[in-house]
């Protein structure tokens, strides 16, 4: 038992370095920009260089942990456009708000998951590209489950078409800013609307865009 204890006190703590050094992380690409280097991190963290790796196997290790934390905060800001009482229309906009302006605040932070060399990648490795694949299953997850059958050989190419418009349309954005935030919001909806709309329609599905709706009923009303 004291040996089980030692390990979990152990295991507790190397958990919450991590969690530190990420924190010094998102500090340091505030600092430095998406060009950021082990040895910034480690700077900022107040620790050499060699001490990282006790904690990350390695830069990829790091990268990794850098773009799940952010996947997780998408989740979370992401949660409210579940809400059965939004209409559809709304639904939308509160999730493509919560993306774009995750992305405002953290620029620096989507530049290095985006595109820095901090990490060789592929497209099948690359956690960035995951963590998109794994949105778009989850979309196509939730179509699937509340639409009627017949439309469920479709549901997966909506869902990557949503993440991926998205995903191109804020990177843009981001590089150019042609627009407002609020007017990038505002135009991803209206794109993203007419297209789920028509999709829905192609199934014999005609909602309401600004009426609340239990997605559960969706399938009683082809």
């Amino acid at each position: 038992m004291t040996r089980d204890g030692r390990a979990e006190r152990w295991r507790s703590h190397r958990e919450q370095r991590r969690e530190a050094f990420l924190d010094a992380s998102f500090r340091a690409l505030a600092r430095h920009g998406s060009e950021v280097t082990m040895a910034d991190i480690a700077a900022e963290a107040g620790v050499a260089k060699p001490r990282l790796y006790r904690y990350f196997a390695d830069k990829n290790d790091l990268f990794i942990a850098v773009a799940e934390r952010t996947l997780r905060t998408l989740e979370q800001r992401m949660l409210p456009a579940l809400d059965p009482g939004l209409g559809p229309r709304r639904a939308i906009r509160t999730a493509v708000a919560a993306y774009v302006h995750l992305v405002a605040e953290n620029p620096n932070v989507a530049w290095f998951l985006i595109g820095s060399g901090f990490v060789d990648r592929s497209h099948e490795t690359d956690p960035v590209l995951g963590n998109s694949r794994k949105v778009a299953a989850a979309l196509a997850r939730l179509f699937a489950t509340n639409l009627p059958s017949g439309a469920a050989g479709a549901t997966a190419a909506w869902a990557h078409a949503t993440v991926g418009a998205v995903r191109a349309s804020t990177e843009w954005w981001l590089r150019t800013r042609d627009l407002g935030e609020d007017a990038l919001i505002d135009h991803l909806t209206t794109f993203l609307w007419g297209g789920m709309d028509a999709a829905l329609r192609s199934e014999g599905i005609v909602l309401d865009p600004d009426e609340p709706i239990d997605l559960l009923s969706v399938k009683g009303r082809v």
